[in-house]
């Protein structure tokens, strides 16, 4: 295999594939990348047999010197691109004795290698079995951005450390949760199944996804299986007059449980409505946090006739307390939430207004962007 290419292309295809690479795994392979050069193309495939990342590009004429195919370091490779100057040709070739050696310039490295057939791929030939759902690329970038921080980071109960996937009735849904607050958001999509269809994507393939998907308004088509999930999608050229596209197969293992039922959680009998200017709300709650319990994050809640009280303390007798002008009328009612879980919120909200529902002081609190019901969030209070 010999294959001369620019190191911004190669690195450009590189970074779209390297984040599925572990840097320690029990399969030694799989700190590699496997290449793959035809006279048309160069395909490059990184995976860690959770999530399986394949980022194909075309080549010029005569790019490639010899056709074949090999796996090298992934991190070795990619610091070795970075750190080459701007504009540099790369020659990569595989001797017979199956050494990658690759010069630029005046420098030489030499790369160890595995061999291509014993790269583990997710499925054969990137095909998965399933039902087809169509989405608008930027649609689903959204979900996800407006939904992923709700996520459980650890947690024993493994179905809350991923997103939920759901498709019915014309609508794509999203929804996570980690016991204590639950984010959902919605948007239409095409799809045949009669039945509703649910997936549980787990958290690291959901980061790897929201890097690769941009604002672009073309249609992307999610293949939904039993155990596996898959996309592709085509990434433009930096400069669209030099560089050619990029297509990206993404391809994850999907989580094997029960996600809880959310319709459960959604409060319904919430009566007092409030609204509170988006940005003064972020900003207070940042400001009256810094003295609350470091670990408990807890801030105290006081609505009254258009007027709230943001108040926190701590055991070192430190004390915050800060008023604040809000649309509010209804009995006075005192609650504790954790501020981050606030801030989490308040920061995918686009709107000038957060519109909180609530009922009463140990009930959950919807929040939501008053402007829309696409997306919802619940908090649950603090118990003090």
């Amino acid at each position: 295999m010999r294959l001369k290419i620019s190191k911004d292309l190669l690195l450009n295809v590189l970074s779209h594939v390297v984040g599925a690479v572990e840097r320690r795994h029990t399969l030694s392979i799989l700190s590699n990348i496997k290449l793959q050069v035809t006279e048309q193309q160069l395909t490059v495939t990184g995976s860690d047999l959770e999530v399986e990342l394949v980022a194909s590009t075309q080549l010029g004429s005569g790019a490639c010197l010899q056709a074949g195919e090999t796996t090298v370091p992934a991190r070795k490779l990619v610091d070795i691109c970075k750190s080459l100057p701007n504009a540099a040709l790369i020659d990569l070739q595989v001797t017979e004795d199956q050494r990658c050696i690759l010069k630029s310039g005046n420098s030489r490295f030499v790369l160890g290698t595995l061999p291509a057939e014993d790269y583990p791929l997710l499925a054969s030939n990137g095909m998965v079995a399933g039902e087809s759902v169509q989405v608008a690329q930027s649609e689903l970038k959204k979900l996800l951005d407006k939904t992923a921080f709700a996520m459980a980071v650890q947690d024993v109960r493994f179905y809350l450390t991923g997103t939920l996937i759901e498709v019915g009735e014309g609508q794509l849904r999203a929804v996570t949760t980690d016991g204590h607050r639950l984010a959902l958001s919605e948007t239409s999509a095409f799809f045949e199944g009669q039945q509703t269809l649910q997936a549980i994507v787990p958290r690291k393939a959901v980061g790897e996804l929201q890097r690769l998907l941009t604002v672009d308004e073309q249609p992307l088509t999610l293949i939904i299986g039993r155990e596996l999930m898959n996309v592709s999608i085509t990434l433009n050229g930096k400069d669209k007059e030099k560089d050619s596209d990029i297509v990206v197969r993404f391809t994850t293992k999907l989580i094997d449980g029960k996600f809880p039922d959310y319709r459960r959680v959604l409060p319904r009998h919430g009566n007092k409505i409030v609204l509170i200017n988006h940005d003064q709300f972020r900003q207070s709650l940042q400001r009256v946090a810094i003295l609350s319990n470091e670990k408990l994050r807890g801030v105290f809640l006081v609505f009254k006739n258009n007027e709230l009280q943001l108040r926190a303390n701590n055991p070192e007798q430190d004390e915050a307390v800060e008023d604040m002008a809000i649309s509010y009328e209804g009995d006075s009612l005192e609650m504790s939430f954790n501020a981050q879980y606030l801030l989490d919120v308040i920061g995918v909200l686009s709107s000038d207004q957060v519109q909180l529902t609530l009922s009463e002081a140990n009930a959950s609190a919807l929040v939501q962007d008053p402007s829309t019901s696409s997306s919802l969030y619940v908090v649950m209070p603090m118990r003090v």
